[in-house]
């Protein structure tokens, strides 16, 4: 038998320091309405640990020991929210529809907020739908009541009066977007027409975008022209100081009787005093409002009288004006 000598490995190439402890990822806490987090999951993979807090587990402590912050918009979180935000962890604001409002309160707070371009183009087309759906079918209204009334087949029978039908309807989108083009597609399915104004187009600016809507959706000139044909209308621009009030008062007066507006965007889109004077004498059937900052009449306003109704959704940013005409 041959016997073998075993080689003994240089000293240096020898690895005597016992492995390095296993460090956890760090983790990171999602703000959001959805409690889904499977894409922020996969897209994180093995880089942090993701998990969603509620409103209702804030004192769970999971805020405080996160490294960083996930959310759409610092403005809309509830104050016992953003009292649990640290200056140490990274805040990141994802494609917030109002960044100046969102900055200046980071600011305020001490955070450190980054805004990140990402897109919530289906988000904000499904709920834009919703909002839709819900002024047109009355849905606010007949929650309100039910939980507050005793009676149910009789007594919101006064409250129905005013649906209507999403097909043959007219939708107008102000702007040229990714979430502008979801929602045409989504309104064609519900056999509605669609018109668009592209804003960099009708103030003689070429056009950059390379968003192209439906091949059935129909560009129109100019916006009054859009205002005055469309029984739906939802802003999808971006503010800018082209579009700060693109929607003026002077470009109200075109408004279709008993059309319903939309606003997900900026409130400085439009001019929010000559919209509550449509809502008072009826002009405009109703609107809802989605911005960081909403108006400040609309705060106090929370009245029902007759056909006339101001709801605000508890822990919601959403502000929704309904005037039934009859």
């Amino acid at each position: 038998m041959n016997n073998r000598s075993l080689t003994t490995l240089p000293h240096h190439h020898r690895n005597t320091n016992p492995p390095p402890p296993q460090q956890n990822p760090p983790l990171v806490v999602t703000l959001n309405c959805i409690e889904d987090c499977a894409f922020e999951q996969d897209s994180l993979s093995g880089v942090a640990l993701i998990e969603h807090v509620p409103l209702s587990c804030l004192s769970d402590g999971k805020i405080e020991s996160a490294a960083a912050v996930l959310l759409h918009s610092l403005a809309y979180l509830p104050r016992a929210a953003q009292r649990r935000l640290r200056p140490y962890q990274l805040i990141l604001c994802l494609g917030s529809t109002d960044r100046a409002v969102d900055s200046a309160l980071a600011a305020d707070l001490g955070l450190r907020l980054v805004h990140v371009d990402t897109s919530r183009a289906e988000e904000i087309a499904d709920t834009v739908m919703a909002l839709f759906l819900g002024l047109l079918r009355r849905t606010h209204l007949l929650s309100r009541h039910t939980l507050s009334a005793s009676g149910w087949l009789g007594s919101v029978q006064p409250l129905c009066r005013g649906m209507r039908r999403c097909r043959g309807l007219v939708l107008g989108i102000v702007g040229r977007s990714a979430s502008a083009r979801s929602l045409a597609t989504r309104s064609l399915a519900f056999k509605m027409s669609v018109l668009y104004f592209d804003v960099h187009e009708g103030a003689g600016i070429l056009s950059k975008s390379s968003i192209a809507f439906p091949s059935a959706a129909r560009r129109m000139d100019t916006l009054n022209d859009l205002l005055a044909a469309s029984d739906l209308i939802s802003l999808h621009c971006a503010l800018t100081n082209e579009t700060v009030q693109i929607i003026s008062a002077e470009c109200l007066q075109h408004i279709k009787p008993g059309a319903f507006l939309v606003n997900t965007g900026s409130s400085q889109l439009l001019d929010d005093c000559a919209l509550k004077q449509l809502l008072i004498d009826g002009t405009l059937a109703g609107c809802a409002l989605d911005g960081a900052e909403g108006p400040q009449w609309m705060e106090a306003w929370d009245q029902y009288s007759g056909n006339q109704i101001a709801k605000r959704y508890p822990l919601s940013p959403v502000q929704l004006l309904d005037y039934g005409l009859e």
